[in-house]
This record gives C-alpha cells, sequence and structure tokens, in this order.
C-alpha cells in the first residue's frame, strides 16, 4: 500500500496570497515552456487546481479544462489523507466528443498532499489520451508526506495551507507563503 500521510508540524497555516498566486503560475508556465514546448492541454483538478490551471492555459495560450476529484472528506484543517480518490472525468469525456488528447497534456493542481489524487488522475486520464500523447503535472505546492511527486512544484510544505478561493479558519493566524523564487523539477 502506498503511503497516504501528509505531514503537518503544526507550526503555522500557510496562506497563498494572490499576488504569490500570479508569480508561481507564471513561474511554472515558465519552467514548463522552457522544458516542453509546445503544451496542448491544460487540465485543471477541481476545485483547487482550476484557478492556477486557468492562468497558466492563458500563459501557454491553450484552452484550460476541468476534471474533479475529490480526497479530502471535508473542508477542515489538518486532515490526513483518506487514499481514496473520487473522480468525475464526464464533463471532459463529453468536451472531447470522442477524440483523444495528443501531444503534450498539463495537469495542474493546488497542493500533492499525499500523491493520491495525482496518481489517479494518470490512470483514469490514460484513455483520453492518444498513444503519443505524453502527460506532465505541476502543483503549487508539494507537503513534504507526498509518496507520488509531481513533475513541477514551487513551495514545498509540511502544513496545511489556505488557497485564495478557500475561506481562512476562524480560530488560526495565517502566514503567507514566501514570495516564489524558482520552480522544483521532481521528474
Amino acid at each position: 500500500m502506498t503511503n497516504t500521510s501528509r505531514v503537518f508540524e503544526h507550526r503555522q497555516i500557510w496562506r497563498l496570497t494572490p499576488n504569490a498566486l500570479r508569480e508561481a503560475t507564471t513561474l511554472l508556465a515558465g519552467a514548463i515552456l522552457r522544458d516542453h514546448q509546445p503544451v496542448q492541454h491544460v487540465i485543471g483538478i477541481a476545485n483547487g487546481g482550476v484557478a492556477p490551471a486557468r492562468m497558466i492555459a492563458s500563459t501557454l495560450e491553450v484552452k484550460a479544462r476541468t476534471v474533479r476529484a475529490r480526497h479530502n472528506t471535508g473542508d477542515a484543517t489538518y486532515q490526513q489523507a483518506t487514499g481514496k480518490v473520487t473522480v468525475d472525468l464526464d464533463p471532459l469525456t463529453r468536451a472531447l466528443n470522442g477524440q483523444r488528447m495528443k501531444g503534450r497534456v498539463l495537469v495542474v493542481d493546488d497542493i500533492c498532499g499525499s500523491g493520491a489524487t495525482l496518481r489517479r488522475l494518470r490512470h483514469d486520464l490514460a484513455p483520453l489520451l492518444s498513444p503519443s500523447a505524453t502527460m506532465l503535472t505541476a502543483v503549487l505546492c508539494l507537503n513534504t508526506g507526498a509518496a507520488t511527486l509531481p513533475d513541477y512544484s514551487i513551495w514545498t510544505v509540511s502544513d496545511w495551507v489556505v488557497f485564495p478561493w478557500e475561506k481562512p479558519p476562524a480560530d488560526h493566524d495565517t502566514t503567507p507563503l514566501p514570495r516564489p523564487e524558482e520552480v522544483l523539477r521532481h521528474a
């Protein structure tokens, strides 16, 4: 069985600011273009991967698509991964209308906590890819407990992260993530 434990040191709850989000997605798009030009498809994992996927897709001048995947059982802080990921590919399948994606496909999420979501989507998206297609993964944050690594990330974290599209916890202060300076490549 694969490790599904996220690491939470309980030192602080990180907060991704909108400015840091813009800078991070610009850095990710630049690194991906440098290493893998061109990218034909960008897929955001809903909910958290949608905004960064749209921002990256805009920079790469391609359309962003969405798939739904759920790993957490709720929205409370410090949740451990269940290892059970539910995926809904129906909207993407309908949009493809029987066609398979060709070229380079970039899958984007906000965080890779245990790696289970990325692992599951690599498997579930395979039938929607042409035989010559290649898949890349990029996340904003990578938890130190992740057993499956994305191809690219910005921040490595050992605590909970609150993103701009989430409501900050009322009972905890948050600390802004540092300004993004580089893209980490894991592949």
